[in-house]
């Protein structure tokens, strides 16, 4: 069983290596997503102090960060959908910002992302799971339609970054 927690202050500098890895990551596969400053160490700093902010330590310790996400309610952007429709019009909360270290890649961990989302949200008594990425992100794609998550349509983030959406209704 993997353990997870709110990040804490302390974690900043582990999630920051976390981050550069998923950026590098991204950039390897011609990703240009997290390639200009965003998200950037006080984004992070932000969902801390907000307590959005989650991590997933190693199964083998419970110390290391293994990977993280944040996990928030209401997102402006996507009150304007286009290209699509959501599956519902309810409260729902929206996973960001997942990064998993490299040396943790392949090993259950960004699934684990997913699982703990999923567990927050039914926790909250919320009934909807939404997501976006860039449309080249194969990786998070692939674990998004891995966990049920459906194509939802398209939004726009600022600024003027196209955005492909997905959600998920918990039961």
């Amino acid at each position: 069983m993997l353990y997870y927690r709110l990040a804490t202050i302390e974690d900043i500098d582990e999630i920051m290596i976390a981050v550069e890895d998923a950026r590098e990551l991204l950039k390897e596969e011609g990703n240009g997503q997290w390639q200009f400053g965003y998200p950037n160490r006080d984004d992070f700093i932000n969902d801390i102090k907000n307590e959005r902010l989650y991590v997933i330590l190693d199964r083998l310790n419970n110390k290391e960060i293994a990977s993280l996400f944040a996990i928030s309610g209401y997102e402006e952007s996507y009150h304007h959908l286009y290209e699509g429709k959501w599956k519902t019009d309810n409260e729902y909360l929206v996973i960001h910002r997942v990064a998993v270290k490299k040396k943790y890649r392949s090993q259950g961990y960004g699934k684990a992302v997913f699982e703990k989302a999923i567990e927050i949200t039914k926790n909250k008594g919320i009934h909807s799971l939404r997501i976006d990425t860039h449309i080249n992100n194969k990786l998070m794609i692939h674990l998004i339609n891995l966990y049920g998550f459906e194509y939802c349509g398209k939004v726009v983030l600022p600024p003027n970054k196209d955005r492909v959406v997905f959600e998920r209704i918990i039961d």
